[in-house]
Formats: C-alpha cells, sequence, structure tokens
C-alpha cells in the first residue's frame, strides 16, 4: 500500500482511528473524516507519527455536498483516491420497532447505508478515471442476522451488503474492487459495558476466538482488503466475530 491513498469515514471512532493507524503502518496516506473536528486532528497527527501524510475534513456523510467536498480536497490534495472506507455509522436508537419514530428511521438510514452509496458513488467517479481503485464497506453481524433491539441498524447493514454486491458487478469492469466486513460485537470503548468478561469463574482465560474481536482485527482485514494480495477479491463478504456469536 506504499504511498496509496485511502478515505476513511468515521474515522475518529474504535474501529476507524485503527484502520487509519494500521493504512499508515503499511505505508499508506491518510484522509480521516468525520462530524467532530478535534478528534480526527488527533489520529491525523498519530498518523503523521507513523511517517505518512494525512489530512482532516470535517464531513457530515448523509450530505452529497459534504461529500462531494471531502472527495475534491482528497484529489486536490494527493491527487488520487486509491481506497475508500465506508465506516460511518451506528445503531443510534435502542428501542422496540413500534417505538421508533419516523424521523429516526430515516436518520439511521441516513447514516448507515445512504452514506455508504454517497461516498461510495464520489469515490468510485474518481477510481473509475483511474481505472482501478479499492471500496470496502463496514457493514455489522446485524445486517445478517435478525436485531430486534434495533431494526433500523440492521435493516440498513443488510441493505449494505446487497449494495456492495450490485457495486462490484457494475464496476468490476473498471477495476474497481467492492468488499464488505461485517463485525459483530467489537471490543471498542464504546461498547465497554457490552463486553463479556476476559475470564471465565474459575480464572482461566476465554479463548481468544470466543472473545469479542479487538477492532485491530477488523483493521487488518480491511488493510487485506485494500492490498494487492486481494487483488481477485471483490464482492465478498467477510464477518468477524466471536465464535459464540454463531450458536
Amino acid at each position: 500500500m506504499q504511498d496509496k491513498v485511502a478515505i476513511i469515514t468515521g474515522g475518529a471512532g474504535g474501529i476507524g482511528s485503527r484502520i487509519a493507524r494500521e493504512f499508515a503502518r503499511c505505508g499508506a496516506h491518510v484522509v480521516i473524516a468525520s462530524r467532530t473536528r478535534e478528534r480526527i486532528e488527533q489520529v491525523a497527527e498519530e498518523v503523521r507519527g507513523l511517517g505518512r501524510e494525512a489530512l482532516a475534513i470535517t464531513t457530515d456523510v448523509t450530505d452529497p455536498a459534504q461529500v462531494a467536498r471531502m472527495v475534491d480536497q482528497t484529489v486536490e490534495r494527493f491527487g488520487s483516491i486509491d481506497i475508500m472506507v465506508n465506516n460511518a455509522g451506528g445503531a443510534m436508537f435502542i428501542k422496540a420497532p413500534e417505538e421508533l419514530l419516523p424521523e429516526e428511521w430515516n436518520a439511521a438510514i441516513a447514516l448507515n447505508l445512504t452514506s455508504v452509496f454517497l461516498c461510495s458513488a464520489a469515490a468510485g467517479k474518481v477510481m473509475m478515471k483511474q481505472s482501478g481503485g479499492r471500496i470496502i464497506n463496514i457493514s455489522s453481524v446485524a445486517g445478517i442476522r435478525y436485531s430486534p433491539q434495533f431494526v433500523h441498524y440492521g435493516a440498513a447493514k443488510a441493505a449494505v451488503i446487497n449494495l456492495t454486491k450490485s457495486l462490484a458487478v457494475s464496476w468490476a469492469r473498471h477495476s474497481i474492487n467492492v468488499n464488505c466486513i461485517a463485525p459483530g460485537l467489537t471490543a471498542t470503548e464504546g461498547v465497554a459495558d457490552w463486553l463479556p468478561p476476559r475470564h471465565r469463574k474459575d480464572g482461566t482465560p476465554v479463548p481468544a476466538l470466543e472473545y469479542p474481536p479487538d477492532p485491530q482485527h477488523v483493521a487488518e482485514l480491511a488493510a487485506f482488503l485494500a492490498s494487492p494480495a486481494s487483488a481477485h477479491i471483490s464482492g465478498e463478504l467477510f464477518p468477524i466475530r466471536s465464535l459464540k456469536e454463531l450458536s
């Protein structure tokens, strides 16, 4: 990934910041996009500390004009977009389906699905001119299984999986690889209260594959999908989760 240019939305979060740092360690220059300026500037400084160039762009990825500006600023600074990671998202509302307000549904769909389309379309146009690129969409296990506590989130993430496959077929002739990662419960700072104990009652550690993955595991998978090692992989879904979630 040496000197490749990557945009990461939701780049200030637990998974997004790890992807930014992992890409930098692999040699990429990184654009970090999020709505919170202070947090993305911090991640940008960490990327620069790894010897790579970084650009922090405050962006609401549900706004087409702001997405277009993000892409334009990236091309103006670096001259290309090689990798687009659509990581922005969130469950937002935890409530029963019958209690979900229409405006809450719309907001969740905008953040978790519409943003993926907007960013993919904007970056995809640049990649078509370059005759190549990588798009990596971050979905969720909630889009594969049921999600009764947040139906809006599960529905949006399921649609991201379908969108990934459709874009992969549509843009294969432009040598654009489009793939999807679906994390389960991931051990980020934001879900610390939801995480199970790391040790059993007898004091022995829970086996690694039975414990929720670390965000670094997601970052390393994203790096593989952005690298030449995955050159002939497109339209695929890669769940990454504790094996306990399979039971």
